[in-house]
């Protein structure tokens, strides 16, 4: 039992200790399958609104080469993206 409990200790601190650039990787992986219904989970949520998600999004540059509107926009669940 004390294992298990070292072992659920590590994993859960292990997903939370991504960086802000793998976090950015993994989001632009779910912004690819977009298609399929995926939403934008690896990416904070700032403010307490979609519009503050969006602008914190443009500000911070989280659309690396994309579209900044669609991914922004994706990632804050507003709007229609492509």
């Amino acid at each position: 039992m004390k294992y298990l409990i070292t072992f659920c200790i590590l994993i859960s601190t292990n997903i939370f200790a991504l960086t802000i650039e793998e976090r950015i990787d993994r989001a632009h992986e779910e912004y690819a399958k977009r298609h399929l219904g995926y939403k934008s989970s690896w990416l904070p949520r700032v403010g307490e609104t979609r519009g503050d998600d969006y602008r914190n999004c443009v500000q911070q540059k989280y659309y690396r080469n994309e579209d900044s509107y669609d991914f922004c926009a994706w990632h804050a669940g507003i709007g229609q993206y492509q």
